[in-house]
Order: structure tokens, then sequence, then C-alpha cells
């Protein structure tokens, strides 16, 4: 049997490339022929000429998120009107989410939840009442079998199959070390996706995949956990592990954690986890305490604190439009952020996601919000703290400094900064590294 696995065309800020398939098709390929394609920046027409050129019996497609499922979809209807007519099955976060619109555009079943079990058995026996994680049409009715267990422990899992996902993007490599988050927060979809349980891959086979990535020229790798410092004492052994590697490492994770034990940024920074991307997403304790996350401005505070002068690059997400958001909350969210501490801030529009307690309509954002979330991201890149901030980082010649560097030469290309600071970031950077412009 031949089976292609697709990440579909769409407009991605965020691209993590087919990693996701390659670890689908390590649970299968035993089982199967298996070809991945990453087609996320052809045209629609391409991406389907180029589908049905490997000559697939069955066609797996990808969704990273919500914004996905559009996408998706126009992808899914375009290869039934050039006459593909085998199976399509569609899975991923955003499938999960809103199912419904894939199988109307022609997609023949979406897994829901993680995807090589049920995946595995689709393959195996077709679409099936018993096999649970799985939605379908049935007489033009959605059909949804019970929810499949999650898979525990994770080191039962393969490595994915990264040998047919060829180069990461950017030449940064994936890997996984756990799954889910404990916390319950109201917007996010990651707890409804995973149960709200938490599930992480010994620091063993952590430490073996990271070496085998090694051993194949990796030289930065980014942690794609949805929150990589739940239980610090794991993370302290694998930093233990990690420690005399030559590697740079990414990852996400709540400030909370991190001061949970008093020697864990210490530790990731002897480690070289040197650029963190935290989840702030309000800094108001109204809002804060709506969303299930209420960490104190003061604790956000001293973890960038800590980590800023650990070295480790610090990016920070906010929401912008969550219920009860005053004028008021909106005029002052970015002197927030810039008072935190943070190195760099994205801003982002409030999205009511499907299974979500904040859940609303088809879980799109208020054209609004994506607007203000913009003005804001901004915002934040033209304070003038921010400029200094990163400047002085930018004279050291550390990770940071780097990262530093490259922030303000990215900023400056895009014209967002005012030309009355533009003129003189640029002086300075280009005695700093000339090789930026």
């Amino acid at each position: 049997m031949k089976v292609t696995l697709v990440k579909p065309p769409e407009q991605s800020t965020l691209n993590f490339g087919t990693f996701s398939l390659a670890v689908l098709a390590a649970a299968v390929r035993d089982s199967a022929d298996i070809t991945i394609l990453d087609t996320t920046y052809l045209d629609l027409h391409a991406s389907v000429k180029k589908t049905l050129e490997t000559r697939p019996d069955v066609i797996g497609v990808t969704t990273m998120g919500l914004t996905s499922v559009e996408p998706t979809t126009h992808f899914v209807k375009a290869l039934r009107n050039a006459g593909f007519s085998s199976p399509v099955i569609v899975g991923g976060h955003g499938a999960t989410m809103s199912p419904l619109p894939l199988l109307d555009e022609g997609a023949d079943a979406v897994v829901c939840g993680e995807g090589e079990k049920t995946f595995r058995e689709l393959l195996q026996k077709g679409i099936s009442d018993n096999i649970k994680g799985l939605a379908f049409l049935r007489n033009g009715h959605l059909v949804k079998t019970p929810p499949r267990p999650l898979i525990n422990p994770l080191d039962l899992l393969p490595e994915p199959a990264r040998d047919l996902a060829g180069p990461p993007p950017e030449g940064i490599a994936l890997v996984e070390t756990s799954r889910g988050c404990p916390y319950q927060c109201t917007f996010c979809e990651a707890s409804q996706f995973y149960n709200g349980v938490w599930r992480s891959r010994s620091p063993d086979v952590v430490a073996r995949d990271i070496q085998n990535l090694v051993e194949n020229g990796a030289a930065i790798i980014h942690i794609v956990d949805d929150n990589f410092t739940v239980d610090p004492k794991r993370v302290l052994r694998i930093c233990e592990l990690l420690e005399k590697r030559p590697l740079f490492f990414y990852f996400s994770a709540r400030s909370d954690d991190l001061l949970t034990v008093p020697e864990l940024i210490n530790a990731l920074a002897r480690a070289h986890f040197l650029r963190v991307g935290i989840g702030i997403e309000t800094l108001e304790p109204e809002l804060a305490h709506l969303i299930c996350k209420p960490i104190p401005f003061e604790q956000h505070q001293r973890a960038c604190t800590a980590l800023r002068k650990a070295g480790i690059y610090t990016m920070a997400s906010f929401i912008t439009g969550l219920p009860g958001e005053t004028d008021e909350m909106r005029r002052r969210c970015v002197d927030l952020a810039v008072k935190v501490g943070v190195d760099a801030a994205q801003f982002v529009p409030f999205q009511p996601l499907p299974g979500t307690p904040l859940e609303k309509g088809s879980g799109a954002p208020e054209p609004w919000a994506e607007e203000a979330a913009a003005q804001f991201t901004n915002e934040f890149r033209r304070h003038p703290v921010v400029a200094s901030r990163l400047l002085k980082a930018a004279r050291q010649f550390t990770v940071r400094g780097m990262l530093a560097r490259a922030t303000l030469a990215k900023w400056l290309k895009e014209g967002v900064l005012d030309s009355s600071h533009a003129e003189l970031l640029t002086q300075e950077l280009k005695k700093i590294d000339p090789g930026l412009f």
C-alpha cells in the first residue's frame, strides 16, 4: 500500500514542516510505503499535482490548528476535483476541533486526537465504528467514535521517520519530549486534545534521540512540547545529559514552572537552552483568572530577569481581545509587556476555539482583535526601552546577543521601527556585526 502524507498549502507564520507527519509515518512504515510532502508554500494546483504524482492508495493530511482547516478543505476538494477517489484521511489539532467542514468537502475520515494507533488501524481495517478516535459521515450525519486512550508511556513510540521528511525548516531539528499540559487554561485546546493529561519521554530516550540528530549534523534543536518544564526534575536530568553537547535549544515554558526549582534556569543555560517562548497571555489579574492562568506580574518579571541574567533570550506571547478586556487594559498592555522584561513580544488575537470553555461560534478571531494585535506587536518593537535592551544584549558575543542582533536587524529590514531610532540602530549594529546588512 502506498501512503502519501501531506502538509497542505497555507499562509503559515508558524511552520513546523512535516515533523508531525514523520511521527505518524514511524508508526505505520512497517506496513506501508510512505511518502511525506511539505507543500506549505506551493499554490493549490502545484500541491495537488505533486501529491498525485506519488500515485498514492491513501492520502493523509495534517492540520496544525484551526486556521489550517479552511485551506485544508480547499486542498481536499481539489484532490476530489482532480479525480482522486481513494481514501483521504485528515488529522491534527485543527481537524480534531472542526472535523465537519473537512468531511463535507470530501475527506473520508478525520482522526481525532493522537493519530498513531488510529491511523494504523484505518490502514489495516478501513473506516469502522470499532476504531476509536474517528469521525466520519454516515448518510450525511456526523459519526464520532469513542475517544482513543492516550499512548502511555511515550517511550513506546519509535523515533520519528525523519529520513522520509527531508531537512527541517531553516535547518532547525525538532524534538518532542512530552505531550499535553496539566494546566486547564480556558482559552487553550491543548488540554482538550490531550484530555488534560501530561506525559513525558524519559530523559535517557530524549538524550539518545538528540544524539542521533547531532550525528546527522543538527546544531539547533527546537523542543516542540507545549510545556517543556512541567517536571523540573526531569528537565534537570535532561540538562545533565546534554550539558556537553555542542547544541543550542529552543523551548517553551511557563514562568511559574521556571521558578519552581532555584537551579533550573541556570541548568538550562549551561545545557545551552538559550531561547524560550513564554505564554504570558495577559498581565491583567482579572483576565489571568478568567483564563485560569493566574500568574502574578511580579512572578513573570522575576522569571524574565533570571532568564536574562542567565543569557537566555525570551519571547512572550500576549492575547488581545479576551472577554472582559477593557479599553484601559488595551491602552496599557504594551507598557506592561515592556516592563515585565521580555526581549520580544508577539500579540495574537483571541480565538474562542471549539471544545474550550471560552468556545464561541466558529472559533475565528474578531477582525478588530487581529488589527489590534498587529498594532500592539509593532508598538512593542518601537518602544525605546526594548531597543535599548536588545542593543545592550547585541553588544555581547553570546547566543542571546546573536539573537538580539538578528531581531533588531529583522525589525529594521521590515521597516517597523521609527525612523528616528532606525538610523542610529543601523549604525550601531554595523559596528558590532557588519554582516547583518
